[in-house]
């Protein structure tokens, strides 16, 4: 379940009726306190049961954003990521190593160095599963 979708939303509003207006009845039934007493119980225990059942649904179906090589958060983040060149690059393309997988590399035009094995490379972009790498700058 996605945070804070339509279905999170609707959970959470599920719950607080089930928890709110259950407390409310089984107390106005069961005891002698006053319509305060009641009201204050019932959300009390709202929060306690909406702070407990986001917790759980977060602890079972957490949400994890994460972002590959050549890929930004936002669209103004400049991806940054560093790669080593572990074949050489001919006719600017190659592979290269990023967290230990291995990666389609194309040489950017701005880049007029020959990459070789073990250059270290910056990620431009990416476009599916090809990254688009610069020569790094020392």
């Amino acid at each position: 379940m996605e945070r804070y979708s339509i279905l999170w939303w609707a959970t959470i509003l599920l719950s607080s009726i089930v928890t709110g207006g259950g407390t409310f009845v089984s107390l106005t039934l069961l005891t002698d306190l006053s319509i305060q007493a009641v009201a204050i119980a019932s959300v009390t225990l709202i929060l306690i049961g909406d702070i407990a059942l986001a917790l759980m649904m977060e602890a079972f179906s957490p949400t994890r954003i994460t972002v590959g090589p050549g890929e930004s958060r936002l669209r103004h983040d400049v991806p940054i990521e560093t790669g080593t060149v572990i074949r050489n690059f001919e006719n600017g393309h190659g592979t290269i190593a990023i967290r230990g997988e291995h990666w389609r590399a194309r040489q950017s035009k701005s880049c007029g160095a020959i990459l070789e094995t073990g250059a270290t490379v910056c990620v431009t972009e990416r476009d599916g599963l090809t990254l688009f790498v610069k020569c790094e700058r020392p």
